[in-house]
């Protein structure tokens, strides 16, 4: 081949690329567009109180930087979903744990007067205990050996054991539950395909309320549309519960859960395709008792 037909080609192939990422089949670049409106909540509890933080009045238009910061606002319901405080703004910026699940590497837990930090970065994840002296202990915890995770969604730590949440297939989102001081293999229920953005699930954190875990997700409808589902599961059940709640969904959305004793609440940001272009996306928030 001469130089001049190796160069034709090479030619012709950035005019086909350049061609696929204006049309948008090579959008890699400007990453996923979120909707417009008020987006990305994230739930805490303040004072026994449950409060909604979340970015409001984007356009959509902007790309989605989880490194950036953005100003926030807040609403503040009780327990039981009484609107306490309407939107106010924070005088702060938005920070990386409230972007959603953030995986297992680095979270860390209150365990008696000990703090447990967990380490994620490998395909079978365990933790470390640190003492009030700084002594430093190594748990290993009994993953099968066939297990091989490659994404690590959640993870929540209970008195009694610890529950995570991660995928070992592109399509289903699996909870694993570990006993403390168990040398048995994890109990393992399947939750299911979820809507995803990129490979991540379209789901909650991990929540724990009234003895069960919780977690809601989007799960696509075999014909057109979406669903908002509510798993649950508690120690010692053969199989988790599914609800579908009569609640807006679209795959394009950031869940996020909290539980104040049985009390939960989840907020989410929805909108419609046409809504897209509209109004944009508005907070979603759901209250309910665990039962």
């Amino acid at each position: 081949m001469n130089t001049r037909s190796l160069a034709a080609r090479l030619f012709g192939t950035l005019v086909v690329a350049v061609a696929l990422l204006n049309s948008g089949f090579l959008n890699f670049a400007s990453g996923h567009a979120d909707p417009s409106g008020d987006t990305h909540p994230n739930v805490q509890v303040i004072d026994g109180n449950f409060a909604v933080v979340f970015v409001p009045g984007r356009t959509g238009k902007e790309p989605y930087d989880y490194t950036a910061s953005e100003a926030v606002v807040r609403m503040i319901y009780s327990s039981e979903g009484k609107l306490i405080a309407p939107r106010h703004p924070l005088d702060r910026k938005r920070f990386h744990g409230e972007s959603g699940p953030v995986g297992i590497y680095g979270r860390q837990f209150s365990f008696g007067e000990s703090r447990v930090i967990f380490q994620g970065r490998s395909v079978k994840p365990g933790y470390v205990i640190r003492s009030p002296k700084g002594d430093l202990e190594k748990v290993r915890l009994p993953w099968p050996e066939e297990t091989q995770l490659s994404l690590f969604e959640d993870v929540n730590f209970t008195p009694d054991g610890l529950a995570i949440t991660g995928k070992e297939d592109p399509d289903d989102l699996r909870f694993y539950w570990f006993e403390h001081d168990s040398v048995k293999p994890p109990v393992v229920q399947m939750i299911g395909g979820t809507s995803t953005i990129y490979d991540f699930p379209v789901a909650s954190n991990l929540a724990f309320a009234g003895g069960r875990f919780w977690v809601a997700f989007i799960r696509p409808r075999e014909t057109d549309g979406w669903d908002l589902v509510l798993w649950s599961w508690k120690p010692g059940e053969a199989e988790g519960r599914f609800e579908v709640l009569d609640s807006p969904a679209h795959w394009n959305c950031q869940l996020s859960m909290a539980a104040i004793g049985d009390r939960l609440c989840l907020a989410y940001h929805c909108a419609t395709a046409e809504e897209n272009y509209r109004t944009g996306a508005r907070i979603v928030t759901v209250f309910r008792k665990a039962e």
